[in-house]
Protein backbone atom coordinates (compact mmCIF):
# COMPACT_ATOMS: atom_id res chain seq x y z
CA UNK A 1 0.00 0.00 0.00
CA UNK A 2 2.77 2.43 0.95
CA UNK A 3 4.64 1.65 -2.28
CA UNK A 4 1.51 2.32 -4.32
CA UNK A 5 1.01 5.74 -2.67
CA UNK A 6 4.65 6.63 -3.38
CA UNK A 7 4.18 5.70 -7.05
CA UNK A 8 1.00 7.80 -7.30
CA UNK A 9 2.69 10.82 -5.70
CA UNK A 10 5.76 10.37 -7.93
CA UNK A 11 3.59 10.18 -11.06
CA UNK A 12 1.57 13.23 -10.03
CA UNK A 13 4.78 15.21 -9.46
CA UNK A 14 6.13 14.14 -12.86
CA UNK A 15 2.88 15.18 -14.54
CA UNK A 16 3.07 18.54 -12.76
CA UNK A 17 6.67 19.05 -13.92
CA UNK A 18 5.83 18.22 -17.55
CA UNK A 19 2.78 20.49 -17.54
CA UNK A 20 4.85 23.32 -16.03
CA UNK A 21 7.57 22.90 -18.64
CA UNK A 22 4.99 22.80 -21.43
CA UNK A 23 3.30 25.94 -20.13
CA UNK A 24 6.62 27.79 -19.84
CA UNK A 25 7.66 26.82 -23.36
CA UNK A 26 4.25 27.70 -24.78
CA UNK A 27 4.23 31.13 -23.13
CA UNK A 28 7.71 31.83 -24.48
CA UNK A 29 6.74 30.93 -28.04
CA UNK A 30 3.70 33.26 -28.21
CA UNK A 31 4.70 36.66 -29.60
CA UNK A 32 3.79 39.61 -27.41
CA UNK A 33 1.53 42.37 -28.71
CA UNK A 34 4.49 44.71 -28.51
CA UNK A 35 5.93 43.06 -31.60
CA UNK A 36 2.86 43.53 -33.78
CA UNK A 37 1.25 46.81 -32.83
CA UNK A 38 2.56 49.92 -34.51
CA UNK A 39 1.04 53.18 -35.54
CA UNK A 40 0.12 53.95 -39.11
CA UNK A 41 2.77 55.93 -40.94
CA UNK A 42 2.97 59.46 -39.61
CA UNK A 43 0.36 59.03 -36.87
CA UNK A 44 1.10 59.23 -33.20
CA UNK A 45 -0.26 56.97 -30.52
CA UNK A 46 0.03 56.42 -26.82
CA UNK A 47 1.57 53.05 -26.00
CA UNK A 48 1.04 51.75 -22.47
CA UNK A 49 3.57 49.05 -21.61
CA UNK A 50 3.46 46.71 -18.68
CA UNK A 51 7.13 45.84 -18.25
CA UNK A 52 7.77 42.67 -16.25
CA UNK A 53 10.52 40.21 -15.45
CA UNK A 54 10.53 36.58 -16.54
CA UNK A 55 9.34 35.47 -13.11
CA UNK A 56 5.99 37.07 -12.34
CA UNK A 57 4.53 37.13 -8.86
CA UNK A 58 0.90 37.61 -7.89
CA UNK A 59 1.52 41.35 -7.42
CA UNK A 60 3.00 41.65 -10.92
CA UNK A 61 -0.01 39.92 -12.45
CA UNK A 62 -2.37 42.10 -10.41
CA UNK A 63 -0.70 45.32 -11.60
CA UNK A 64 -1.02 44.16 -15.22
CA UNK A 65 -4.68 43.22 -14.69
CA UNK A 66 -5.50 46.54 -13.01
CA UNK A 67 -3.79 48.47 -15.81
CA UNK A 68 -5.70 46.57 -18.51
CA UNK A 69 -9.00 47.02 -16.69
CA UNK A 70 -8.45 50.76 -16.36
CA UNK A 71 -7.56 51.12 -20.04
CA UNK A 72 -10.57 49.06 -21.14
CA UNK A 73 -12.98 51.05 -18.98
CA UNK A 74 -11.63 54.61 -19.12
CA UNK A 75 -10.05 54.63 -22.59
CA UNK A 76 -12.13 52.10 -24.55
CA UNK A 77 -12.79 54.53 -27.41
CA UNK A 78 -9.12 55.46 -27.71
CA UNK A 79 -8.18 51.78 -27.79
CA UNK A 80 -10.82 51.07 -30.45
CA UNK A 81 -9.50 54.02 -32.53
CA UNK A 82 -5.92 52.76 -32.05
CA UNK A 83 -4.94 55.99 -30.27
CA UNK A 84 -3.88 53.87 -27.28
CA UNK A 85 -2.36 50.41 -27.39
CA UNK A 86 -1.30 48.14 -24.56
CA UNK A 87 1.56 45.66 -24.49
CA UNK A 88 3.05 43.44 -21.84
CA UNK A 89 6.77 43.05 -22.34
CA UNK A 90 9.36 40.92 -20.57
CA UNK A 91 12.12 43.48 -20.05
CA UNK A 92 14.65 40.72 -19.43
CA UNK A 93 14.07 39.46 -22.98
CA UNK A 94 13.62 42.86 -24.65
CA UNK A 95 16.87 44.59 -23.76
CA UNK A 96 16.27 47.41 -26.23
CA UNK A 97 13.13 48.62 -24.45
CA UNK A 98 14.64 47.93 -21.02
CA UNK A 99 17.53 50.27 -21.85
CA UNK A 100 15.27 52.83 -23.55
CA UNK A 101 13.04 53.08 -20.46
CA UNK A 102 15.83 52.45 -17.90
CA UNK A 103 13.92 49.49 -16.44
CA UNK A 104 15.25 47.61 -13.42
CA UNK A 105 12.00 46.16 -12.10
CA UNK A 106 8.42 45.65 -13.19
CA UNK A 107 6.45 48.82 -13.86
CA UNK A 108 4.07 50.56 -16.23
CA UNK A 109 5.43 52.89 -18.90
CA UNK A 110 3.38 55.36 -20.93
CA UNK A 111 5.03 56.34 -24.21
CA UNK A 112 4.23 58.61 -27.13
CA UNK A 113 5.17 56.87 -30.39
CA UNK A 114 5.21 57.67 -34.07
CA UNK A 115 6.03 55.05 -36.71
CA UNK A 116 7.25 52.68 -33.99
CA UNK A 117 9.69 55.29 -32.62
CA UNK A 118 9.43 56.44 -29.03
CA UNK A 119 9.15 60.23 -28.87
CA UNK A 120 8.74 60.57 -25.10
CA UNK A 121 7.77 58.42 -22.16
CA UNK A 122 7.00 58.35 -18.46
CA UNK A 123 7.81 55.41 -16.24
CA UNK A 124 5.20 54.78 -13.53
CA UNK A 125 7.13 53.12 -10.74
CA UNK A 126 4.56 53.98 -8.06
CA UNK A 127 2.16 51.30 -9.32
CA UNK A 128 3.76 49.03 -6.71
CA UNK A 129 2.87 51.23 -3.75
CA UNK A 130 -0.61 52.06 -5.10
CA UNK A 131 -1.65 48.56 -6.08
CA UNK A 132 -3.56 48.05 -2.80
CA UNK A 133 -5.45 51.32 -3.36
CA UNK A 134 -7.38 50.83 -6.62
CA UNK A 135 -8.84 54.36 -6.79
CA UNK A 136 -5.42 55.97 -6.28
CA UNK A 137 -3.82 53.50 -8.69
CA UNK A 138 -6.36 54.38 -11.39
CA UNK A 139 -6.00 58.12 -10.75
CA UNK A 140 -2.21 57.81 -11.01
CA UNK A 141 -2.45 56.07 -14.38
CA UNK A 142 -5.09 58.45 -15.74
CA UNK A 143 -3.02 61.49 -14.73
CA UNK A 144 -0.02 59.97 -16.53
CA UNK A 145 -1.88 58.96 -19.71
CA UNK A 146 -4.08 62.01 -20.32
CA UNK A 147 -1.23 64.49 -20.95
CA UNK A 148 0.13 62.16 -23.65
CA UNK A 149 -3.32 62.11 -25.29
CA UNK A 150 -3.62 65.90 -25.11
CA UNK A 151 -0.22 66.34 -26.75
CA UNK A 152 -1.30 63.80 -29.37
CA UNK A 153 -4.43 65.77 -30.26
CA UNK A 154 -2.52 69.08 -30.31
CA UNK A 155 0.05 67.79 -32.80
CA UNK A 156 -2.50 66.56 -35.35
Amino acid sequence: MRSRIKNIVKNLLLIFVFISIGFALGKRSVPHAENGQKSETGTELVHVYYMHATFRCVTCNTIEKMTKELLESKFAGKIRDKKIIFSEVNFQENEKLAKEFDIVSSCVVVAKERDGNILSYKRLDDVWTLMGKPAEFNDYLIKAIEPFLTRQEDSQ
